[in-house]
């Protein structure tokens, strides 16, 4: 094997050194050049790319989630017990918030600041009030939950609960254990609505 085969396509090569640089600088104090010197290449480049910088930023954040959006379709996840999915998915979002601190950060002061970046990520708040959601609705299928649960109130409070995480970790410095988390938070959300089984008080 030639060993160009193994290096990253100047795509990779953009979309990491974004990373770097909008995790080091935020997202309003980010040039294009400096992404194009970190990542080895002319600004221009850039361009045949991305269109402009929150092209870039949105696609960088894509890049970083990706894991949540594999692992929310993956089959053997969507066959376990509530409990477990819910358990998994929050000890996911609390890794990622303290492993990529920087990164986590920058994202959620952004679209605090920026009018367009704001409105895109309230997209993805209500992607991910959606994906909880369907989450829901599975489980209820399963007949894992309560039939008189209501399912949009519980999903807006689970996807609420995972940003406010996110927040409490990047922007106060809390340290969490995120094993110890999921465990607790899990098991606080399915006390709620896990359907109990017959004969149970």
């Amino acid at each position: 094997m030639n060993d160009t085969d193994n290096k990253p396509g100047k795509r990779e090569l953009i979309l990491r050194a974004a990373v770097k640089v909008f995790s080091s600088k935020g997202y309003h104090n980010t040039r294009m050049e400096e992404i194009a010197a970190a990542a080895g290449i002319g600004k221009g480049t850039i361009y045949e790319y991305f269109s402009s910088k929150l092209q870039l930023f949105q696609a960088m954040l894509e890049g970083s989630l990706q894991y949540y959006f594999e692992l929310l379709n993956q089959e053997s996840f969507k066959m376990m017990p509530l409990q477990e999915r819910l358990r998994i998915l929050i000890e996911a979002h609390c890794r990622f918030s303290l492993e990529k601190k920087d990164l986590a950060r920058t994202i959620f002061c952004s679209h605090m600041l920026d009018d367009e970046l704001h409105e895109w990520a309230m997209g993805m708040h209500r992607e991910k009030q959606k994906q909880a959601l369907d989450f829901l609705e599975q489980s209820l299928a399963q007949d894992e939950v309560r039939q008189d649960v209501d399912l949009l109130l519980i999903g807006l409070i689970l996807a609420s609960a995972l940003t406010g995480l996110g927040a409490v970790i990047t922007m106060d410095g809390w340290e969490v254990d995120p094993a110890r988390t999921a465990d607790q938070l899990s098991q606080a959300l399915i006390n709620g609505i896990k359907k109990q089984a017959e004969g149970a008080e």
